[in-house]
């Protein structure tokens, strides 16, 4: 009789420690193999640290990332956004390029500054100098793969309206906001804070009808700066 009381007690005392085991390896007592993520496997976490960590950003594109016609040092889009945000913006604006240009020179004028993010404006260029939009969509693609395979986020500004060719720009835009979609890419919208609903300058904006004056370079630096907060 002791007998089978003590071979019951063995096995109460067995079970007991077997419940104890298992739910301290779901609790992770046991390291790190139990415990669980909340982040999901498509999640940008890996991007959101190294943007943390490294907040310095290129501005890659034509005249308008200039600051054409006027002080790039002191009017363009990228020093109001680089006060505001209080962080490194390099400049690496030219007159007269389109995406193919800013492709040719990525390495040298992005990947060597090692930022976090770059800036990809590109677009009223191809349009004015009438370039296919399947190349257009070739050279785009080619930077933002680039900027991916040296650890940089890159940020997609749409074109904006430029007096003539409207149409094509237009064109560009709606196939840069789809393609940022499905690579989940951010994009700024600089027609936001400097067109109306008829897509003219709003008052005060325009040196010419085609470029931005100081304040409208301002207004672009304000809203770049409240999306990349």
């Amino acid at each position: 009789m002791r007998t089978y009381r003590l071979e019951i007690r063995l096995i109460q005392v067995a079970v007991g420690l077997a419940l104890i085991v298992l739910i301290a390896g779901f609790t992770g007592f046991w390291g790190e193999g139990a415990k669980v993520s909340n982040v999901p496997e498509n999640s940008n976490q890996s991007e959101t640290d190294s943007t943390l960590s490294n907040p310095k950003i290129v501005a890659l594109g034509d005249s308008f990332t200039l600051g054409y016609p006027l002080d790039p040092e002191k009017d363009s889009w990228t020093t109001t956004l680089a006060e505001v945000l209080k962080v490194t913006v390099v400049n690496k604006g030219k007159t007269m390029q389109n995406a193919k240009n800013l492709l040719d020179r990525f390495d040298t004028d992005v990947v060597a500054e090692k930022p976090g993010r770059v800036i990809i404006f590109a677009g009223i260029g191809d349009a004015l100098q009438e370039v296919p939009l399947t190349e257009i969509q070739k050279n785009i693609k080619a930077i933002v793969e680039k900027a991916k395979a040296n650890h940089i986020t890159p940020i997609l500004a749409l074109p904006i309206g430029y007096p003539g060719v409207r149409d094509s720009i237009e064109e560009i835009r709606e196939w840069e906001l789809g393609y940022a979609q499905e690579e989940e890419i951010l994009t700024l919208d600089f027609s936001n804070p400097l067109f109306d609903s008829e897509g003219k300058y709003k008052d005060g904006l325009t040196i010419d009808g085609k470029y931005p004056n100081a304040k409208g370079y301002k207004a672009m630096g304000n809203y770049a700066a409240q999306v990349l907060k």
